[in-house]
């Protein structure tokens, strides 16, 4: 129950209490009518005034909120209890008590219960049913570095602030592979927990130095040249990178994640991550995002301190996300309407971040299987494990989109399947219908290249 609503269950027992002091009034008039010498005036004017004061409360009730309602209603219950009493009053007046209808008895315990009912239900801790709140990310200037970690918190996670219960995941998708906090650990990509301390003794490790390739050679996939913050793209390097640090660790990781792979978290015998470039598409941190981001990693185990945090708050306007063309500083929510050329749309949508697609440059995310449908759709429908509803092979296609637990692929390289619910479940809220088609169109007809 939201706070700021009306309380349901208070707003039905105040309609009764109105509709019972209505039957009182109409009652006791149908009795003076019946019997001479009853003074019809005054009793059907002290009921009258009952039944007004009980529909002016009621009316009044419905404009106010649950927490409101809770300190208004004794008044009207103490309205009913005195229409009980009065009518009691009346029937013992003109002695035919034994007459009066059990719908006073009923009054007095439907009262009750609902008054009990109702105590009760309010009593108990209240829980807000808010939908999670858009991601935002500042439009101008920042001028603190509280602000500016917390930018990269929301490029991590995406809703500010965190919902209770909820995975929230960010411009960033971080959450679908590391974790966060000490001793969770989701087995895709090692906890970040501690991130900081280890990113200044990482850089000092044989291993770091030597694997998967050595200190000044160039990473093939993304261009990098391993340990060299001065030779880091022009775009993205830091000031007087003379020097190797433990952000220069940070930023390397998050721009050429196979420059180093964690033992035990890599591919090819942990020369490969499956960690995308989130430099490039389809995340494209710019620079001050992706600034941010290291901001908030350096920073996140110690709230409220920034003692950790090497990098200085943007000076330059240039630095600055583009204003949002919306007007506001709400991220719009992702949706493809099917006129964008198809490596757009993929792009858009975060496919490349988990899979290896033919036809799409830089989609070869290694999180889920790769997409070869021509082959793989067919003989997937074929498995005895498959308990999907799809005949074809596009059915399948379109049904591992719109509902992705149907049927879960084994990784054979891996020796098990692939993790369930990574893949989001969401994909019929950003898609229009020839958007799907679509992307159906051109998915079903993926296969190994050569």
């Amino acid at each position: 129950m939201l706070p700021e609503q009306a309380d349901i269950l208070w707003t039905f027992t105040t309609i009764i209490f109105t509709l019972f002091s209505l039957f009182a009034f109409i009652n006791v008039i149908q009795n003076c009518r019946e019997r001479a010498g009853t003074n019809t005036v005054l009793w059907g004017s002290v009921f009258g005034a009952g039944f007004i004061i009980n529909l002016l409360l009621t009316n009044h009730m419905f404009d106010l909120t649950q927490q409101e309602q809770l300190g208004f209603i004794s008044w009207q219950v103490l309205a009913v209890f005195l229409t009980l009493l009065t009518w009691g009053v009346f029937f013992k007046s003109e002695n035919i008590e034994n007459q009066s209808p059990p719908l006073i008895r009923a009054a007095f315990f439907y009262t009750t219960i609902s008054i009990l009912l109702a105590g009760y239900t309010n009593w108990l801790p209240q829980q807000r049913s808010d939908p999670p709140p858009k991601a935002t990310i500042p439009t101008g200037g920042v001028e603190s570095m509280d602000a500016y970690t917390e930018m990269g918190r929301v490029i991590v996670f995406g809703s500010a602030p965190p919902v209770a219960g909820q995975k929230s995941i960010g411009k960033g998708q971080c959450p679908l592979c590391h974790t966060f906090d000490p001793g969770d650990n989701i087995g895709r990509c090692p906890n970040l927990f501690g991130v900081e301390e280890r990113s200044h003794t990482r850089i000092k490790e044989d291993r770091y130095l030597n694997e998967p390739i050595k200190i000044g050679e160039v990473d093939g996939a993304t261009g990098i040249v391993k340990g060299k913050p001065d030779e880091v793209p022009e775009e993205y390097r830091r000031a007087d990178a003379s020097e190797l640090t433990g952000e220069d660790y940070l930023r390397e990781s998050l721009m050429c994640p196979s420059c180093y792979v964690v033992k035990g978290y890599g591919k090819a015998g942990d020369t490969k991550s499956p960690m995308p470039v989130i430099s490039k598409p389809p995340i494209s941190l710019s620079k001050f995002e992706l600034n941010s981001v290291i901001a908030w990693l350096q920073s996140k185990d110690t709230p409220g301190e920034f003692a950790s945090v090497t990098i200085p708050l943007p000076t330059g306007g240039e630095e600055a996300p583009p204003a949002d063309t919306g007007g506001g500083d709400v991220e719009p929510p992702t949706f493809v309407t099917g006129s964008e050329p198809i490596d757009v749309m993929i792009n858009t949508l975060g496919c490349p971040l988990c899979h290896t697609i033919p036809g799409i440059e830089g989609a070869v995310g290694e999180l889920g299987p790769k997409l070869h449908e021509k082959i793989n759709a067919p003989n997937r429908i074929k498995d005895p494990n498959y308990k999907g509803k799809a005949k074809t092979g596009r059915d399948y296609v379109k049904e591992s989109i719109l509902n992705p637990n149907a049927y879960i692929v084994f990784n054979e390289e891996a020796g098990e399947p692939f993790p369930e619910g990574v893949m989001p479940q969401d994909f019929a809220n950003k898609l229009s219908v020839n958007a799907l088609d679509k992307l159906v169109d051109f998915i079903s007809n993926t296969q190994p290249e050569g």
